[in-house]
């Protein structure tokens, strides 16, 4: 092999300096970056004062491991304990299969809820008359995000919950950690999980 094949070799597996340092850089940066990065969380105070930021607002949420504790096929009403802890009784309703279904049964449960977020001091909203109402939350808010309309609780048992809300939900309003307490109203449709 001549000098002069051996040089022009070496030129080619050497690393050029200005490479090195903008690799470096970029390493650097994106190992900076993901160390800033924290997930959210739900237990933290709500930075605002206290108050109900909204009531009611719709949403249809499908629920699994939900066990039926009581039925009356006459009033067609449906007693729910949800994994999440809740229990809700639904009156009228209006289930195709709804005479299958058994008290112990273990079903999939589809539902209309309101959620209603509020910001709480220690769990309770103040009154005018300088008295707090005490608000048992059913979970939390742990993230928002505006531009898809989309609604992340997160309950006691630490999981969560991601609901599509309507153009009318205050979203910019909420922040993580306010309260949010969750009324079941309807039944739209139930499978049975086990029997």
């Amino acid at each position: 092999m001549s000098p002069r094949q051996t040089e022009g070799r070496a030129r080619r597996h050497s690393i050029d300096p200005r490479r090195a340092r903008s690799a470096a850089a970029l390493l650097i940066t994106g190992c900076a970056l993901t160390a800033c990065w924290t997930p959210p969380v739900a237990n933290v105070q709500p930075k605002s004062e206290p108050r109900l930021i909204q009531s009611a607002i719709p949403v249809v949420s499908v629920k699994d491991a939900v066990t039926v504790q009581a039925i009356d096929l006459e009033k067609r009403s449906i007693t729910l304990r949800f994994a999440q802890g809740p229990v809700a009784t639904i009156q009228g309703s209006t289930v195709s299969n709804f005479s299958k279904v058994r008290a112990g049964d273990t079903v999939r449960a589809t539902v209309v809820q309101e959620l209603s977020v509020y910001v709480l001091r220690d769990g309770r909203l103040p009154r005018g008359d300088g008295t707090a109402e005490s608000i048992d939350s059913d979970a939390r808010v742990l993230m928002i995000e505006p531009s898809y309309r989309l609604l992340t609780l997160q309950y006691p048992n630490r999981k969560a919950e991601t609901f599509k809300v309507g153009l009318e939900t205050k979203l910019t309003e909420m922040e993580p950690g306010d309260g949010v307490t969750i009324r079941t109203t309807a039944l739209r449709a139930v499978r049975i999980e086990n029997r």
